[in-house]
């Protein structure tokens, strides 16, 4: 029998959730907090900051949870890089990038980003 929900398209945050971050070690307080960008530095605000998924690290010798954030270029940047090494390497990608769920997540990711 066919459903008649839909389901909905998954968010920016768990597309970007998959791009590779800094060690949180690595980062200053604020790019922890989410009030500065994860890879450049830069401060955010509301409208400019891209949610990149609830992470779960080692953070000062504690396995603790964080919800880092980034930039709009810095995460349009790591999605097409996270794209392209992607698709160097898999089979599925050179063949048919529509028919594999990484290389269709990281398109949407690069996408998300771009919004």
């Amino acid at each position: 029998m066919k459903s008649d929900t839909v389901s909905s398209p998954p968010s920016a945050a768990a597309l970007l959730a998959h791009l590779e971050l800094p060690a949180p070690s690595q980062l200053t307080a604020p790019q922890v907090r989410g009030a500065h960008c994860v890879w450049c530095d830069m401060r955010l605000e509301g409208a400019t900051a891209l949610d990149l998924g609830q992470r779960r690290e080692e953070i000062g010798g504690v396995v603790s949870r964080w919800f880092p954030r980034g930039c709009r270029r810095c995460a349009e940047r790591e999605a097409l890089k996270a794209l392209v090494e992607h698709g160097q390497t898999c089979e599925q990608c050179l063949d048919d990038r529509t028919q594999c769920p990484t290389g269709l997540s990281l398109v949407r990711a690069v996408r998300a980003a771009r919004r």
